[in-house]
């Protein structure tokens, strides 16, 4: 018999971590797509899986925050460091989802009840103070369901019940799973992607998992192979992938000594990248793959962190690099952070299964192609060091060609298609703000050009942003003249007017030329300026 676990999901975890307030119109999107979304949003008619322009037409006054999975993980650990007390078995899949095995906590804490009340008790109390969430709010944010086996207790938190906790009574997985749809098989990690597989059982006639249960196993296996079988057994509630693992023996373990020891994350990732490049290629080497890995930190002074991370597929080196960058990034932002340098990293491959193989996503997933990228990043930075590979990130300051700053790639990590968001405190309303969206591209360096009206003046703003002549035509060096097809502006921007050495005021305005091409041009100490263009 499967050992007993315990899954906690908190459906509203990507709106709770990014700060949003339940109580807006709000939703938080991922490659355009709404991923999450408060109740208000959702009365709007706004629903998970829609387009971005959907959403907005819907509720036009709808506040759209980007995804940053590093930020929902790190955020998460707050919460995970709560249940350290009850276990420290504690599995992150992803942000707003963990779970462990109950059997010895139960025993402890008096049941499963007491336990799973424990836990939602705790969970509560940490979204209030940690996340400002109502307490009479906080109860109803979380689910929790324990069952016999991974994929039970994640239906039982996932089912639509009045109570935040589903327990299902010791074997009654196949009882309990019986009635509900095929498509929650869809849920587990290994038939993601079934969807052929679901459809031709419904076209059957199975519509259940009861139903699913019912066929005969070698039917199954004959007619869909290793998938039809999978599914079968996680209906009646049966973690497959558990107990294929077991046939699989040996625990890989890599560590490495931090000399001298480390302040920056980055120095511990690049440390990590290489244990974590060790472990896949010795895996590689034996045919099997890693599903949960162990990431163990320790600082100079003896201070340890400790996380269990739990792959939906199997781990690659980057994946495990990120968890790294997770783990520590939440480390330091927990009340108890590690006072002195960190010293040792350790990586253990604690659920090694046979490598069986998966297809790669056609889009939105890491290719090889991301794999190869990487690979010579990382030779990159061992001879010019860590610091010489750089990505774009959105940093502080108004101005066009502040926003976007470069840093170390070993900071930000690899992320295949990766969209920058913007930071908070752009979206906050201040004077002479851009309306979105931001331009595309941004100048190294401005160039200077002439902005004439129908009399052929130059156009001037006076101290109120009004116009001396309205804007006719544009005139530059690498562009030529061009007739204004349609302006907007002027915004104003007055910095630090009480500085005489460092003040700055300027006008900024959008113009469209008769060519079809968008520019962000600058009015500046009487010049005008072409700093961005917008295709």
């Amino acid at each position: 018999m499967n050992s007993r676990a315990l899954f906690l999901s908190i459906p509203r975890w990507q709106i709770i971590s990014s700060g949003v307030d339940l109580n807006q119109v709000a939703v938080v999107v991922d490659k355009n797509l709404v991923i999450d979304a408060t109740q208000r949003a959702i009365q709007c008619g706004i629903q998970l899986g829609i387009q971005r322009r959907e959403a907005q037409r819907l509720c036009p006054s709808v506040e759209i925050t980007e995804h940053d999975e590093e930020s929902s993980v790190a955020s998460f650990n707050a919460l995970v460091v709560v249940l350290e007390s009850i276990t420290p078995r504690i599995e992150i899949t992803v942000g707003g989802q963990c779970s462990f095995p109950t059997r010895g906590p139960s025993r402890y804490f008096g049941g499963d009840e007491l336990l799973a009340g424990l836990v939602g008790e705790r969970i509560a109390e940490a979204l209030s103070a940690t996340f400002g969430v109502d307490k009479n709010v906080a109860t109803s944010q979380f689910r929790i369901g324990v069952a016999d086996s991974y994929f039970a207790a994640l239906i039982a938190a996932s089912s639509n019940v009045e109570s935040s906790i589903h327990i299902v009574e010791t074997g009654g997985n196949a009882e309990f799973l019986a009635p509900f749809s095929l498509h929650l098989l869809r849920l587990d990690s290994a038939l993601a992607k079934s969807v052929e597989l679901i459809s031709v059982l419904q076209r059957l006639g199975i519509e259940t998992l009861g139903d699913l249960v019912a066929l005969p196993s070698e039917e199954l296996l004959a007619r869909f192979g290793k998938p039809g079988v999978l599914a079968q057994q996680l209906a009646q509630g049966v973690d497959f992938e558990k107990s294929s693992m077991e046939t699989v023996s040996g625990v890989l373990m890599e560590e490495h000594e931090i000399d001298p020891p480390a302040n920056r994350i980055d120095t511990v990732l690049f440390s990590a990248k290489s244990l974590a490049d060790q472990i896949c290629q010795d895996l590689y080497c034996t045919g099997t793959a890693c599903r949960q890995i162990l990431i163990e930190v320790e600082s100079e002074h003896g201070e340890l962190s400790s996380r269990f991370w739990r792959h939906e597929y199997r781990f690659t080196s980057a994946d495990i690099t990120d968890r790294v960058r997770w783990q520590l990034e939440g480390w330091y932002r927990s009340s108890a952070p590690p006072t002195g340098p960190l010293s040792l990293v350790r990586l253990v491959a604690e659920e090694v299964i046979r490598d069986d193989g998966y297809q790669l996503e056609f889009w939105g997933k890491q290719t090889s192609n991301d794999e190869q990228a990487i690979r010579s990043f990382t030779r990159v930075q061992e001879i010019l060091g860590i610091d010489s590979v750089t990505v774009a990130q959105h940093g502080k300051g108004r101005r066009s060609g502040d926003i976007e700053q470069r840093v170390p790639l070993s900071s930000a990590g690899f992320i295949p298609d990766r969209q920058i968001a913007l930071p908070e405190y752009t979206n906050a309303p201040w004077p002479g703000r851009l309306p979105a969206p931001l331009p595309v591209l941004v100048l190294g360096r401005a160039e200077l050009l002439q902005v004439i009206d129908l009399e052929g003046c130059e156009v001037r703003v006076n101290g109120r942003g009004l116009l001396s002549g309205e804007p006719a035509r544009l005139r530059s060096d690498s562009l030529g003249s061009h007739l204004i097809k349609a302006w907007s502006g002027p915004w104003l921007v007055d910095e630090r007017w009480w500085d005489p050495i460092g003040k700055d005021r300027r006008a900024r305005f959008q113009f469209l030329l008769e060519n079809g091409a968008g520019y962000l041009c600058v009015l500046r100490g009487g010049s005008w300026w072409l700093e961005a263009s917008y295709d």
